[in-house]
């Protein structure tokens, strides 16, 4: 016979599996839920998520509209928005928090261990905070994870603060900087004024002058110099804010920050500076005598013109080389640059000739005797005070209302940080619904493991897969009725004993040399007995139990010693003599790989091949198929016993 293959399953085949190998599914999945349910309740620590919505400041949020370009790449996301994002994941946000919440030790007594500040700011960056953008929006969304609820919080808060923080120090313009300069100024200067005042007051008291017209000429002339001091020095201060605004704005720009960093120079524009020094030194000294509409102050003012076109060009000719002035950005900044270097440089030049020129009064101060030049001296440091104090504070009241629409320009919370009330991590629900479902998964593949890989022989559908025909069962019970029923259906359906013409030689062979086919054989011999037939066992191996001496059946035990490779014509005589005068001879022979099973199966009229569920193997049927002409299959579902 041919071996039988059949590649493909069908969903009978299938649904047979999964009904053999149900407890394994079953107890796969309660496995897998049991060691869910452990690690939920023992090891997974709790989760708490601080989530904190805000609002981009009015400079970013505007650009996030994208071009089309970018939307037709399907680019939902803005550079702006991207960037803010990174600015409040950056290490100057995370550092500054855990400096503000000292997490280094709270780290460190978490992982029992000591721990750096890089590694705490990664932790943060990697494992504690996330922030990502609500789609189609200028909002941020933070989320910061921890198994602390008020650390998490806390971690929250300080993180919203430093970015706020961050980005109103990026968001300045250069009326801001200048608004922080004279924040900074306004206190000392008024703190000094209050000093010269009393001292001025304690003159006044103690002693008594009469100044000379000399005197009161030389201390207005003091008094108009240091306002010019004063308002060019704030005009230099508000130029290097807007130098500063302006690294803001091309910081993005590659190379942008070295080139602004550098300061032009060159022989020629030290030659110009010199010359322009020199022009206002001239300028100032007669501005003490002369009125502006004078033809000698016009035609210093003309000459300072002059120098100072071309200063303006000597800088746009050093700077040029570094800048790709074909990008019409680039081309803004570079003009801008220029315009910015350029004052700066003739408003250095104008406190310098402003110093020169005062020193030049404070030598003719040194002629007036000592009385007068304290008085002068007072008199000279009050007003020059009074000047900067009078000044710086309208300058900030002037700033304070150009700089009101900052608060515009800054990050807004709209939904605060709060402490909730349960964990967000773990989902017990939803790990028990996946668990459940990785369960049934993980028992269907091994249960289909479990069938590709096994060998032995369970039921008949192995049977009928294995070889394509389906064996007889045979199944004890504990009713010995039915038994019998199994056994007679085995006797007509495998021997051919239908009472009509008797078979003479039967050939019963196990697929393994075991000693549970004997109860079988016993059986079949015994109700071949009881229904009339003249019966002879030819043991073989010598395994049956039944007495030699029976009336009913007449038995040949052989031992295991009857054959060695084939039968010779003596023991083809003992197998005629024992057949003659009797209707049945049932052979029970070893295995079928024996090679005097081989040997009998030829001198057999039929061939009996009986299986044994869960010990018998694939292997041995398929061997047993080669070895044995068209045998009957019997299989045996439970350890059979004697009926009888």
């Amino acid at each position: 016979m041919e071996n039988y293959t059949e590649n493909e399953i069908t969903l009978n085949d299938i649904l047979r599996i999964l009904k053999r190998r149900k407890y394994w599914i079953f107890g796969i999945t309660l496995l897998t839920l049991f060691a869910t349910l452990i690690y939920l309740f023992y090891f997974a620590k709790p989760v708490y998520e601080i989530t904190a919505i805000i609002k981009l400041p009015r400079g970013s949020s505007a650009q996030t509209v994208l071009s089309p370009q970018l939307t037709f790449l399907s680019v939902s996301q803005s550079p702006a928005l991207t960037e803010q994002i990174e600015i409040m994941k950056s290490r100057r946000v995370l550092t500054s928090v855990v400096n503000d919440l000292n997490l280094i030790e709270y780290f460190s007594k978490k992982s029992k261990g000591e721990v750096s500040q890089e590694s705490v700011v990664s932790t943060l960056s990697k494992n504690v905070v996330n922030v990502s953008s609500v789609k189609d929006t200028s909002l941020i969304k933070l989320t910061v994870s921890l198994n602390d609820r008020e650390m998490a919080y806390k971690i929250a808060r300080s993180i919203i603060d430093n970015y706020i923080k961050v980005a109103r120090e990026l968001n300045k313009d250069e009326n801001a900087y200048l608004f922080e300069f004279v924040e900074r100024q306004l206190p000392n200067v008024e703190k000094e004024l209050t000093e010269i005042e009393n001292k001025l007051l304690n003159f006044q008291k103690t002693k008594s002058i009469l100044p000379s017209e000399e005197l009161s000429a030389l201390i207005r002339k003091f008094h108009d110099l240091d306002s010019r001091i004063i308002e060019t020095q704030l005009n230099y201060q508000n130029l290097q804010s807007q130098l500063q605004v302006l690294k803001q704005n091309i910081s993005q720009l590659k190379g942008m920050i070295k080139i602004l960093e550098y300061v032009p120079d060159s022989a020629k524009l030290q030659e110009l500076r010199k010359r322009l020094l020199d022009l206002q030194i001239s300028y100032n000294t007669l501005s003490l005598t002369y009125t502006k509409s004078s033809p000698e102050m016009r035609q210093i003012e003309q000459q300072m013109n002059i120098v100072q076109q071309m200063i303006n060009e000597e800088i746009s000719r050093i700077l040029s080389s570094q800048f790709e002035t074909e990008d019409p950005i680039l081309r803004g900044y570079y003009l801008e640059l220029i315009n910015l270097q350029t004052n700066i440089e003739v408003a250095k030049s104008y406190i310098s000739s402003l110093e020169h020129v005062r020193k030049e009064l404070e030598k003719e101060l040194q002629k007036f005797p000592d009385l007068q030049r304290e008085y002068a001296t007072l008199m000279r440091d009050y007003n020059l005070k009074q000047q900067t104090y009078t000044l710086l504070k309208s300058k900030r009241e002037e700033l304070r209302l150009s700089t009101a629409g900052m608060s515009f320009n800054v990050p807004i919370v709209l939904d605060e940080p709060y402490l909730p009330e349960r964990p967000a991590k773990p989902n017990k629900r939803l790990i028990l619904a996946v668990s459940l479902v990785l369960g049934v998964f993980v028992g269907v593949l091994i249960a289909f493991l479990r069938e590709a890989f096994d060998e032995k022989i369970r039921d008949e559908y192995d049977v009928l897969k294995t070889v394509g025909e389906e064996p007889l069962l045979y199944q004890a019970s504990k009713d010995g009725k039915k038994d019998l029923e199994a056994l007679k259906h085995i006797v007509v359906q495998a021997l051919n004993s239908t009472g009509a013409e008797s078979s003479h030689a039967h050939l019963l062979v196990s697929s393994t040399n075991s000693s549970w086919k004997a109860p079988i054989i016993e059986g079949i011999v015994e109700l071949l007995s009881k229904a009339c037939k003249k019966t002879v066992l030819v043991d073989l191996d010598g395994r049956s139990k039944l007495p030699l001496n029976s009336r009913e059946v007449k038995i040949v035990s052989f031992n295991g010693e009857f054959l060695t490779f084939s039968l010779n014509d003596k023991q083809k005589n003992i197998l005629q003599d024992v057949a003659q005068g009797n209707d049945v001879v049932v052979l029970s022979a070893p295995a079928p790989t024996s090679a005097d099973t081989k040997a009998l199966a030829s001198q057999a009229t039929q061939t009996v091949l009986i299986l044994k569920a869960n010990e018998s193997k694939k292997s041995d049927l398929l061997s047993a198929m080669k070895n044995l002409e068209k045998p009957k299959l019997i299989l045996v579902k439970e350890k059979s016993k004697k009926i009888f």
